[in-house]
């Protein structure tokens, strides 16, 4: 291995080291998601700081491969009695990404002033990589579009656990986590391995969004839904994967000076402002007439990442499949609809 691979293993490692001191901090004043949140908020101040860390999204692959399998595993029969009640939200969805995105981009354009390319992508509610593509094959500043949209997924998955908290309890512990015992067994080893493999691979294979998440998310859905099996990965392991995670997104800001830092920040903290206010009003409003839970309509349009949301939801005992299943349609609805948006609205590429 050369000198430069061994520098990227001991830079990630320093940032899981980092991110694991944030999330005991965050565990131990009872902070809710504390090892996403704690890794995340450790790496984001260490990045500025400028300690020797790094997180790529190649690093972030196992992590996440991990965390949809313990998604996946809360797909149990239960979840398709209660698919009728998500027919409304899922219909609705459309017009609050609709609403949600020209809000967005209205204020980049107007208040922040990027040019009519950078404004549209860094305002539309969807992934940070299909945005900085898409933007820069159409003249849009894609660093700026990438800074925008790490700094509004810190926020919101930072923000809407307290949020959320604040007007919900856990009535129990997620049932998908072994909370006892710290030795898991063969059986539970070989399905996780199964479940990790099979699906990064038909992830990869059928090009689904985000498939290093998505893939062994299914795979472990389907197991679960047929039940060939019912494993769940232990509570040191997912809190393993969750300190990952969160490094990853803290990781985004390696390089940035703390002006830049706040700066981006600042800017993404309006467009976060304008989300969460949408998201909350539209999750009430659809949650009321569809008879589902507005905290967990909330998280299932929040425009924070699929498995961030996800593990919310599980950590409150919300019902996870819920948020994956909205989430997953946002990502596809976005990813057909900003493109086409892009050209019906004659924004010239580079303006």
């Amino acid at each position: 291995m050369s000198r430069n691979g061994i520098g990227v293993i001991l830079r990630f490692l320093g940032a899981l080291a980092v991110g694991a001191a944030g999330g005991t901090l965050f565990h131990g004043i009872g902070a809710p998601l504390p090892w996403v949140l704690g890794s995340m908020a450790a790496c984001a101040v260490a990045s500025v700081i400028g300690l020797p860390i790094q997180a790529s999204s190649a690093t972030r692959r196992p992590m996440a491969a991990v965390i949809g399998v313990v998604l996946g595993s809360s797909f149990g029969p239960h979840v398709l009695t209660q698919a009728r009640e998500w027919i409304v939200p899922i219909l609705a969805l459309p017009f609050f990404l609709a609403s949600a995105a020209l809000l967005c981009v209205t204020y980049f354009r107007k208040v922040a002033k990027f040019d009519p390319a950078t404004a549209y992508f860094a305002g539309m509610p969807g992934g940070i990589a299909e945005m900085v593509v898409m933007g820069a094959e159409r003249g849009a500043d894609e660093k700026t579009i990438g800074l925008i949209h790490g700094a509004r997924i810190f926020l919101v998955v930072f923000i809407l656990p307290f949020l959320i908290r604040l007007d919900h309890v856990p009535v129990a512990s997620p049932p998908t986590v072994v909370t006892t015992g710290d030795v898991a067994d063969w059986s539970l080893l070989l399905w996780t391995i199964g479940c990790v493999g099979l699906g990064l691979m038909i992830g990869r294979v059928l090009r689904l969004p985000a498939w290093h998440l998505v893939g062994p998310l299914a795979v472990s859905a389907t197991v679960h839904l047929t039940g060939i099996a019912n494993f769940h990965i232990p509570a040191w392991a997912l809190a393993s994967a969750q300190v990952g995670l969160g490094a990853t997104i803290g990781c985004r800001f390696v390089g940035l000076t703390l002006k830049a830092l706040l700066k981006s920040l600042a800017l993404a903290a309006g467009s976060t402002a304008i989300l969460l206010v949408v998201t909350i009003a539209w999750a009430a409003a659809v949650g009321t007439l569809a008879g589902v839970d507005p905290a967990l309509l909330t998280l299932a349009y929040s425009p924070g990442g699929l498995a961030e949301m996800s593990m919310v939801a599980l950590s409150l005992s919300l019902e996870p499949g819920v948020v994956i299943v909205h989430h997953l349609t946002r990502v596809v609805l976005v990813l057909i609809g900003a493109p086409l948006g892009f050209r019906a609205m004659g924004i010239r590429t580079g303006s």
